[in-house]
C-alpha cells in the first residue's frame, strides 16, 4: 500500500515536473535565441545553435536554417550557439602574427559589436520576464494581498522572549502599545520601535482579549515567528500600465537579487525576518521541484516562478566571470580599453578556473537540493 501511495504521488507530480523541464528548456531558448540573433543581424558565423551540449551524433538534429543547425542535445545543462568569430577570435588575431601558420579565415569585428553579441542573451531573459509579467497582470490581474489578522505561528527556543512573557502558537495579536496591529510588517515595525523597552500586547486566545507585558532585544527580536491569515485577489490592468508594472517588477526584482547575491558573501546584511535557507544555493533538483509546486498552484504561479528564473539567468550570466557572458564583457572591454585582447593563456587558464568553480558551485546545489528541499509558502 505504501509502494503503491508513493507511485501514486510521483504520477501526480509528473505533470509538473515535465512542465518545468519544459519551461527551463524555453528560457535557454530564449537567452540563446537573444546571442543568435544579433549574431546574424551583424554577420557572425552561427554554424551550430543547441539546446543541451553533447556530440553531433547523440543530438536530434532538427534542421537548418539561415546557415545554422539546430539541435536538441543529450547533456540538459544548458545550451550554446556556437560563434567562431566569438569565441576564438583572440586566438587568430595571436597565431595571425606567427608567420607560416595556416589559420581559418575570421572576419574581425569591432568591440561593441562582440559586447553586444554577449550581452543579447541576457537582455532577452530580461524582455521575456517583462512581457510574461505584463502578461499575467493583463489576462489574469495583478495580485494583491489582503490580510485579516496575524498570530503566532512559532515561538522560537533560542530567543525565549515571547515565550517567557506567556505567549502561546495560536494567539491572534490585537495591538501594540494601544495600536492595532493587522499585519505581520505592523507587528513588526511596532516591536522595533521598542528595542530594550517594556510594552503591552493585547492578543485574543480562544475568543479572550489578553494583556502580556513584553520586552523586544536590541534589534526588536522577540522570538516570535508569525503567520498571517490574508486572501490573495488579482485584479486585471490595461496592457500599456501592464507593461510599466512589468518593467518595474524585472528592474526591482533584479535588484533584490544582486542583494541576495550580497547576502551569500556576507556583504549584505539580511533582513531579520528572513527565512531560515533563503540564501542557500540549490540546483537544477531543486529547481524543477519548486516549478512543480509551482504549477500545482494555478498559471499565475508558474509563469510568474519562470519569469523570476529568467530574471535570475539574467543576473548569474552577467557576473564577470568567464565562461560566463559577463566574463566575455569583460575579456572584451579590456581589449577595448588597452587596444589588445587578454593573451589566449591567460583567458584560458580564467576561463578554466572559473568553470572548475561553477562545477563545484553546481555539486553544492545538488547536495542541497537533497539535504535541504526548497519549499514554496
Amino acid at each position: 500500500m505504501e509502494l503503491f501511495s508513493s507511485a501514486a504521488l510521483a504520477a501526480g507530480a509528473l505533470p509538473g515536473i515535465l512542465a518545468m523541464v519544459a519551461g527551463i528548456a524555453f528560457l535557454i531558448f530564449i537567452h540563446e535565441l537573444g546571442h543568435w540573433l544579433i549574431a546574424r543581424m551583424f554577420g557572425f558565423k552561427t554554424p551550430i545553435f543547441s539546446i543541451g551540449f553533447g556530440k553531433r551524433e547523440h543530438s536530434l538534429v532538427l534542421g537548418t536554417f539561415w546557415q545554422t543547425e539546430f539541435r536538441l542535445s543529450p547533456i540538459p545543462l544548458g545550451g550554446y550557439v556556437s560563434i567562431p568569430e566569438l569565441q576564438d577570435e583572440s586566438a587568430a588575431l595571436e597565431s595571425a602574427q606567427q608567420p607560416g601558420r595556416d589559420l581559418p579565415k575570421f572576419k574581425v569585428f569591432p568591440v561593441w559589436k562582440r559586447i553586444s553579441v554577449a550581452v543579447a542573451g541576457v537582455v532577452m531573459n530580461i524582455i521575456f520576464a517583462v512581457f510574461a509579467i505584463a502578461a499575467l497582470f493583463t489576462f489574469i490581474g495583478k495580485p494583491s494581498i489582503e490580510v485579516n489578522s496575524t498570530s503566532i505561528a512559532n515561538l522560537s527556543t533560542q530567543i525565549t522572549i515571547g515565550r517567557d512573557a506567556g505567549l502561546l502558537v495560536g494567539d491572534k495579536f490585537i495591538s501594540v502599545d494601544g495600536r492595532a496591529v493587522k499585519t505581520p510588517s505592523d507587528l513588526i515595525a511596532a516591536l522595533r520601535g521598542h528595542r530594550g523597552k517594556s510594552v503591552e500586547l493585547v492578543v485574543s486566545r480562544l475568543g479572550e482579549n489578553i494583556t502580556v507585558t513584553i520586552t523586544p532585544n536590541q534589534d526588536g527580536q522577540t522570538g516570535i515567528d508569525v503567520a498571517a491569515d490574508a486572501v490573495r485577489k488579482y485584479t486585471p490592468i490595461g496592457a500599456v500600465q501592464a507593461l510599466r508594472e512589468g518593467a518595474t517588477t524585472s528592474a526591482t526584482t533584479m535588484i533584490d537579487m544582486f542583494r541576495g547575491i550580497g547576502m551569500m558573501l556576507g556583504q549584505v546584511e539580511p533582513p531579520p525576518n528572513l527565512p531560515s535557507g533563503a540564501t542557500d544555493v540549490h540546483g537544477i533538483v531543486g529547481i524543477v521541484s519548486i516549478g512543480q509546486q509551482a504549477f500545482d498552484e494555478g498559471a499565475f504561479a508558474f509563469v510568474w516562478l519562470l519569469s523570476m528564473i529568467s530574471l535570475n539567468l539574467a543576473i548569474m550570466n552577467i557576473l564577470p566571470f568567464p565562461p560566463l557572458d559577463g566574463g566575455h564583457v569583460l575579456f572584451y572591454s579590456i581589449e577595448g580599453i588597452f587596444g589588445k585582447p587578454l593573451p589566449v593563456g591567460i583567458r584560458t587558464k580564467l576561463t578554466q578556473i572559473f568553470f572548475l568553480l561553477f562545477v563545484l558551485l553546481m555539486f553544492y546545489g545538488l547536495f542541497n537540493d537533497i539535504f535541504n528541499p526548497i519549499r514554496l509558502g
